[in-house]
């Protein structure tokens, strides 16, 4: 059974000055693979799921609660958090 692993690697950042546009702040050094997926996530969606995930099961109380306090440091300034999927086998 495949398993899908999310790894954070950047962020699209509201821009401090108005009527500048946003940018994107790559965390680490990372290489992209052809055909490879990334994904936008907001600070909602990441709560959402996650409380889907924790409802269904699938993640423990106590992992559960972690995974809301990184979610609850995302800073209000940053929209997006650039997620790559990873397929384990």
């Amino acid at each position: 059974m495949s398993k899908t692993r999310r790894k954070v690697i950047g962020s699209v950042c509201k821009s401090k000055d108005a009527g500048k546009p946003d940018y994107i702040k790559i965390r680490e050094d990372v290489v992209l693979k052809k055909n490879q997926s990334l994904r936008l996530e907001s600070k909602k969606f990441q709560m959402e799921s996650l409380e889907g995930a924790t409802a269904q099961g699938k993640v423990s109380a106590e992992l559960s609660e972690k995974i809301r306090d990184r979610i609850d440091k995302i800073p209000d300034w940053v929209r997006f958090e650039i997620v790559a999927l990873e397929t384990q086998e």
